[in-house]
C-alpha cells in the first residue's frame, strides 16, 4: 500500500514539472511573438509640408499627411513636429495600443497648430 503511494507521489510529482516545463515554453514563445513586431518610423517633406510613415515590418503601416485630431486639413509645419508624433505613434503600437492621437497629446507634444 504504502509502494502505491509513493509511486502515485513520483508520478504526481513529474506530471507537474512536465506541465510546468510546457507553460514556460508556452510564455517564452509568446514574448518571442511580441519582440517580431518591429516598426519603423520614416519622415519626409513632401511641398514644403511633412509627412510620418510609420513601417511594420518593410510594410507601410500607416502614412499622416495631417496633423491628427484638429479640425481641418492642417500640415505638420516641421519635421520635428511630425517626428514627434510619428514616435508617439509608434510607442503606442509597440504597447499594443490604439495609436489615436488626441488635442492632449498634440499639447503635451508642443506640436504647432491652429485652434479652429
Amino acid at each position: 500500500m504504502k509502494k502505491i503511494l509513493n509511486y502515485k507521489t513520483v508520478f504526481l510529482g513529474i506530471t507537474c514539472l512536465f506541465v510546468l516545463f510546457f507553460y514556460i515554453q508556452y510564455l517564452s514563445s509568446e514574448n518571442t511573438k511580441e519582440d517580431e513586431t518591429t516598426f519603423a518610423l520614416q519622415v519626409i517633406e513632401q511641398d514644403s509640408l511633412w509627412i510620418y510613415e510609420v513601417y511594420e515590418g518593410n510594410n507601410l503601416f500607416i502614412r499622416q499627411e495631417y496633423i491628427p485630431a484638429v479640425k481641418g486639413k492642417q500640415v505638420f509645419k516641421s519635421k520635428e513636429d511630425a517626428e514627434k508624433i510619428g514616435n508617439l505613434v509608434m510607442s503606442k503600437l509597440s504597447n499594443n495600443k490604439m495609436p489615436v492621437i488626441s488635442i492632449e497629446d498634440l499639447n503635451a507634444s508642443a506640436i504647432t497648430f491652429k485652434k479652429i
